[in-house]
């Protein structure tokens, strides 16, 4: 199956849109920029990709600020004060496990796939979409899986790094250990 390329002249109009919202531009401001920088022409439709390009160029001038996405994968906001309270700790604590190699996907998507996985039972089948969402004993109760999760996989690097942890050993303990072994590389 070979990739598709994206459609240079959609992307375009799209950013132009985009830009008009950005900027709050009403339409009748937002016709004669297009009719200023696009030749004439009012619509994006009756124009060419140099034309396009031209507007969105001017757009950006204006103050428009593209932004980049990540492909599908949405990245975990920012708790640079550190965790808040359950649903804080738990993409702490994914994005910890991602970058310790213990999980490959550290997104916000693949966090929010566990989560629903993880509440389905406790929820008549039907998981909590977002991580976001939950609240009271459904957050503690997935913080605690994630917890559990998070020590096993302690547990076993540091078995396969030649070290005896104890079965008994809790998660913070663990953790610590861990932590000195990588010189706290995390």
């Amino acid at each position: 199956m070979t990739a598709t390329k994206p459609n240079p002249r959609r992307y375009l109009v799209t950013m132009i849109h985009i830009a008009r919202t950005q900027l709050a531009m009403d339409m009748d401001s937002y016709r004669a920029n297009l009719a200023h920088y696009g030749n004439g022409k009012t619509s994006c439709t009756d124009m060419t990709i140099p034309e396009l390009e031209a507007v969105l160029e001017a757009f950006i001038s204006l103050g428009f600020k593209p932004v980049k996405k990540a492909g599908n994968r949405r990245l975990s906001p920012s708790t640079k004060q550190g965790p808040k309270d359950e649903r804080s700790a738990i993409r702490a604590l994914w994005i910890f496990m991602h970058r310790a190699g213990f999980i490959k996907d550290g997104s916000e998507n693949a966090l929010n796939s566990w989560v629903q996985r993880m509440t389905a039972e406790a929820n008549g089948g039907t998981g909590i979409a977002e991580v976001q969402w939950l609240q009271g004993e459904d957050a503690a109760k997935t913080l605690n899986s994630l917890k559990r999760w998070a020590r096993r996989c302690l547990f076993d690097d540091l078995k396969k790094r030649g070290y005896e942890p104890h079965p008994q050993d809790s998660y913070a303990y663990l953790l610590k250990r861990w932590e000195r072994i990588n010189g706290a590389m995390l």
